[in-house]
């Protein structure tokens, strides 16, 4: 009995020995190759389709350092003629005149960068929009009015995959082909997010919102 209970106690320490041993060579792992796995799983939110022509720019609203500016960059390259965004809601620092709405401001960027007025249509709903899914709706009875068949979406390069995914979604069953152009971020990219604030923050933020979109709008 004793030469049993024995055993059984070694067996036991051995296999919490082996577990804690796989346990810290994981920790060792996770440390030495750090770099490559957060650049992978930030690499996994940015899709780029690199499109070199399309119908129209359909450009995101938020994030008026960088989207607006790629915008009219690519428009200035000469990839498409028309460049389309949805009017986003009037917040109440808007209505009080302290803001501009993000749209107005965006639109008022891409002229200054070159961009003619004519060239740019503003997509108006009641209320505004006030998510990428509503994005996503208003753009599809914007190709389904215009016979458009490929459209450029430009926005934040970390929201590109769920950006992607809701409008796929939304556009099933159209003749209408979506390709992402992502804007760089202005301080990090997928190899330096984790260094500043402002990506810890988008990483986040695009993760837990990418796996909310799965969930509701599956």
């Amino acid at each position: 009995m004793k030469i049993s209970k024995t055993r059984s106690g070694k067996s036991l320490f051995m296999t919490v020995l082996r577990t804690l041993l796989l346990f810290i060579l994981l920790i060792i792992a996770v440390y030495l190759f750090r770099v490559q796995l957060l650049t992978g799983l930030a690499s996994f939110l940015v899709v780029d389709d690199n499109p070199q022509k399309g119908d129209v720019i359909f450009v995101l609203n938020g994030d008026v350092d960088t989207r607006p500016f790629f915008a009219a960059k690519i428009f200035r390259e000469g990839r498409t003629p028309r460049i389309v965004i949805a009017r986003c809601e009037d917040t109440p620092a808007v209505k009080a005149g302290i803001f501009p709405n993000d749209t107005d401001a965006a639109v008022g960027i891409m002229k200054k960068l070159g961009v003619p007025e004519n060239k740019i249509s503003v997509l108006s709903i009641p209320g505004g929009v006030t998510s990428t899914r509503d994005e996503a709706a208003v753009l599809r009875r914007y190709v389904d009015a215009h016979g458009i068949r490929r459209v450029i979406l430009v926005t934040s390069a970390f929201h590109t995959r769920r950006a992607m995914w809701i409008m796929r979604k939304e556009l099933a069953g159209s003749p209408a082909t979506v390709l992402s152009a992502p804007a760089p971020h202005n301080k990090f990219d997928t190899a330096s997010w984790w260094k500043v604030e402002s990506g810890l923050i988008h990483f986040a933020d695009e993760y837990i919102k990418l796996l909310y979109y799965r969930v509701k709008y599956r």
